[in-house]
């Protein structure tokens, strides 16, 4: 099975329909929906869209988007734990701390992390799509 692992933007602009989601993106989460691929959700996206949603920049709720990762076949969870701090570790130390934790999520998992983020499409360390 194939992994993926969302970045913010990409998680977010998913779960409210924003059409700044490239269709590759999208096309993949959907297709987690269903099971037929495995979308890797990082922790640090899941407290970013919390903040945001905390600062009511947003109408969801933090259940709606809990609800939207249960009820999809595969999506999981990623936890930044220590295997995923060991690899952050070895990452660039220009890059921002947040993008380190979801590039090493994306390394450790070997999966390619949704993002339409420069450094990081930018980057041989991690493999990229967007469009």
């Amino acid at each position: 099975m194939e992994n993926y692992v969302v970045d913010s933007h990409t998680w977010l602009w998913f779960l409210t329909r924003n059409k700044k989601l490239s269709v590759l993106g999208r096309q993949i989460i959907r297709q987690a929906q269903v099971g037929e691929v495995r979308v890797f959700i990082p922790t640090i996206v899941l407290a970013e869209i919390t903040n945001i949603i905390r600062k009511k920049k947003l109408e969801l709720t933090i259940e709606e988007v809990l609800e939207r990762i249960v009820r999809g076949d595969g999506f999981s969870v990623a936890t930044f734990d220590l295997a995923v701090f060991q690899v952050m570790t070895t990452l660039p130390q220009s890059w921002d701390i947040h993008d380190k934790i979801i590039a090493a999520t994306a390394c450790f998992y070997e999966a390619t992390l949704i993002t339409r983020d420069e450094v990081l499409l930018n980057s041989e360390i991690v493999a990229t799509i967007w469009d």
